[in-house]
Order: structure tokens, then C-alpha cells, then sequence
């Protein structure tokens, strides 16, 4: 892809649509700044619903459902486009300057944006025993970055939802991978042809074996291990260390620094990803924060650059 083929950069990119992610959209475009909200396939899924929310001040009691539509009005309202495309890898835009912006893929699509915020949440599904260690040796979260590498071979699809249905059915159509898929849930499943479904089926453990990944199972298989090329593992969220490389953690949380800050210059954090407390009032609050950092980093990048 050429210069004049590559698509616009954004001034902020924010990965995630919970309220950290809505309210560090807003706050981006209040500044006058561009962005956009990579929302995952399900925006707001972790707040919506009928339950009570009670301690967001000036609130009184709301439900989720009415907080979520709440703040897509106001996205609405203030023009911030909503990608409803899973991030699954970022990379530097770039040699790996700190000011050479960032390149987010997500779906079949691209972003480019010249820094980033990361509302990511806290994955409700734990790694798989192993699954961490082999990211980048077997392990991959993106078909449309690595579903080339591995055409015409055999690959275990783990699929934590029904958007992993489609991904799986590309590795079969558009590369003639021979997929394997292991849903953990349950529903009418809609597969392109040739796709292997073992349902009933828990991934223990993945470990390298003969070049390949070895799958070891529970639930309705436990005890019939399975080998493949590579490993594919659809979730609602990638964890935040498996989309971009050098962010420390404490547990499953990033580590910030005061301005919200991660370890890697230019990405910013917000919300549940940063540690506890889990609750609106405060994902809002941080939304703010680094959003407004995000901001004063590219203005002290331009100014440096125009040499004021």
C-alpha cells in the first residue's frame, strides 16, 4: 500500500466502546481533534442490559440499557465516527519512533492515528494454559494479518461467540485452510462448508509439538489432543498485550503512570483495563484524563516539530 492508497490518520484512535471509550471520544473531538471509536462488534455489550446503576453521580438510578443509549446519542451528537470492527493487532506506523503514530487493524480494514487509547476492559475469559507464550508461534488473534500464512494448512478456530463464525468460515474459503472449530457456546452455527465443528469441546492447555500446536481438551474430548499448524482464538476482546507489544502489566490490568500513560509512549489507558474499581463513574473519569493527555502529547509533538 502507497501513500496515496493509505488511509487518513486520525489524531487519536480509541479501542474500546464501554464508557472510558465514549468518554474519551468525546472529550477528543471537544478538543477539536479527530478520532474515531473502534467499538468491537458489540459496542457497550458490557454495560447494557437492564440492571441498575446507581452510583453515577447526577444519575440517580439508571439502567444499562439507558446509560448505553445515553452515550451513543452523544457520540452521535458530536459526529465521532463508531467502527464496529474487533481491533485485533496495533503496530507502529513506521521505524518505532515514538512520534510515528500507530496502525490499528480491525476487520479487513486499517486505521492510522497518531496516538491511542486503549478502554479495552477485562477480558471475562481467561487465557488458555500456554496461550500467551505461543502468540506469534502458532497463536494468532487475526485472520486478515495471518490467515495468508497458513493457506491450504490445518488450523483449531476457539471461538468465545458467534462473530468467530465468519472468521473461521474465511480461513476455509478465501486461504482452503482445513479449520477446526471449537465454539465455546452455543447456537445454530453458520460455517462455510468443510468447516469441522467439535461442540462440548474446552481447550486446556496449547503447547508447541513437531512444528505444530497440540490443543488439549476437556469437556466432551478430554483426552484426544489435537495437532495443527496454528491456533486461532476469536474472543469479544483481545487482551491489550496481545494487540501491541511492549505494555507492562500488573496482573491483567496495564500499568499507567498519572497521566494514564502506559509503558508505550503515545498509547494511553482508560477504564476497567487499568485495575479496580470496575465502575462507570470512574471508566467516564479516565476517559477524560487520557483523552486530554493524548491531546497535550500531540500538541507538545507539534510544537517540538515547529520548534516553539
Amino acid at each position: 500500500m502507497n501513500e496515496t492508497t493509505m488511509p487518513p490518520r486520525y489524531d487519536v484512535a480509541v479501542v474500546g466502546a464501554g464508557p472510558a471509550g465514549a468518554s474519551a471520544a468525546i472529550n477528543v473531538k471537544n478538543r477539536g481533534r479527530s478520532v474515531v471509536l473502534l467499538a468491537g462488534q458489540i459496542p457497550f455489550s458490557h454495560i447494557s442490559g437492564p440492571h441498575l446503576i446507581a452510583n453515577f453521580a447526577g444519575f440517580g438510578e439508571t439502567t444499562g440499557e439507558e446509560l448505553a443509549a445515553a452515550l451513543g446519542r452523544h457520540l452521535s451528537a458530536v459526529e465521532v465516527p463508531v467502527v464496529t470492527e474487533k481491533v485485533t493487532r496495533i503496530v507502529r506506523d513506521g521505524a518505532g519512533e515514538p512520534t510515528d503514530g500507530f496502525v490499528l487493524f480491525a476487520g479487513d480494514e486499517i486505521h492510522r492515528a497518531r496516538s491511542v487509547v486503549l478502554a479495552t476492559g477485562v477480558l471475562l475469559e481467561g487465557s488458555i494454559e500456554g496461550e500467551e507464550d505461543l502468540l506469534g508461534q502458532g497463536v494468532s488473534y487475526c485472520v486478515t494479518c495471518d490467515g495468508r500464512l497458513f493457506a491450504g494448512r490445518r488450523v483449531v478456530f476457539i471461538s468465545y461467540g458467534p462473530p468467530g463464525e465468519d472468521e473461521a468460515s474465511e480461513l476455509a474459503d478465501a486461504f482452503g485452510v482445513e479449520v477446526t472449530y471449537l465454539p465455546q457456546y452455543e447456537a445454530d452455527y453458520r460455517l462455510a462448508a468443510g468447516v469441522r465443528v467439535l461442540a462440548g469441546s474446552r481447550p486446556e492447555r496449547l503447547a508447541r509439538v513437531d512444528g505444530g500446536v497440540q490443543v488439549t481438551l476437556g469437556g466432551g474430548r478430554a483426552g484426544e489432543p489435537l495437532v495443527a499448524d496454528a491456533v486461532f482464538v476469536s474472543r469479544e476482546a483481545v487482551a491489550p498485550t496481545a494487540l501491541l507489544d511492549g505494555l507492562e502489566t500488573d496482573g491483567p490490568h496495564l500499568v499507567v503512570d498519572g497521566r494514564l500513560q502506559t509503558t508505550v509512549p503515545g498509547v494511553f489507558a482508560a477504564g476497567d483495563c487499568t485495575g479496580e474499581p470496575y465502575q462507570v463513574a470512574k471508566a467516564v473519569g479516565q476517559g477524560q484524563v487520557a483523552a486530554l493527555a493524548a491531546v497535550r502529547l500531540l500538541r507538545e509533538q507539534t510544537e517540538v516539530v515547529a520548534g516553539v
